[in-house]
């Protein structure tokens, strides 16, 4: 299973790197990937073989085999980079990916479902989930989450009132 976890920003210098901005600030996880998959909104994943990856102040710098200069870099810029999950370590206690949130169901503070979760979607520093009920979509901030039931897939959100009041 394949995990999002960031994009390319831009080239990095002319031997072909690329700054990858992780969609979790805190990572350290990608330093020691041996492999990425990139993939451009309209196409399907490509993997690449990962040469060297560092971290750096705005996110990781990526030497992949095979980009061999700048602009085969740069023609690689606002992919989504993906990782195989069997790559990643095993989340610890009270810990999941944020990839296992998708297909969650939204419950409100009295239980009633108001959804299910489809994307997580970033908006400056804060994490949004998508929640879908039908032909109606929301955003909530993932602040907003008070409790997550993996085992139900479950997610209870402390929705102020009119945050599922959607228009369709």
């Amino acid at each position: 299973m394949l995990l999002p976890v960031g994009r390319v920003a831009r080239a990095h210098g002319i031997r072909g790197r690329i700054l990858l901005v992780p969609y979790n600030d805190e990572s350290q996880d990608l330093v020691s990937i041996a492999s990425l998959w990139l993939k451009a909104p309209e196409g399907e994943p490509r993997r690449f073989e990962v040469g060297r990856a560092e971290r750096v102040n705005l996110g990781y710098l990526v030497a992949l085999l095979g980009v061999e200069d700048r602009d085969a870099a740069a023609a690689l810029r606002g992919q989504e980079a993906l990782v195989d999950r069997a790559e990643l370590p095993v989340p610890g206690d009270d810990e999941l990916y944020a990839a296992d949130l998708i297909g969650m169901s939204a419950v409100d503070q009295s239980g009633t479902e108001r959804g299910h979760v489809v994307a997580i979607e970033s908006a400056g520093p804060q994490e949004l989930l998508r929640v879908r009920h039908g032909e109606k979509e929301s955003l909530v901030p993932l602040s907003l989450v008070v409790s997550i039931d993996e085992e139900a897939r479950k997610i209870a959100i402390d929705a102020p009132e009119g945050l599922f009041d959607l228009e369709g």
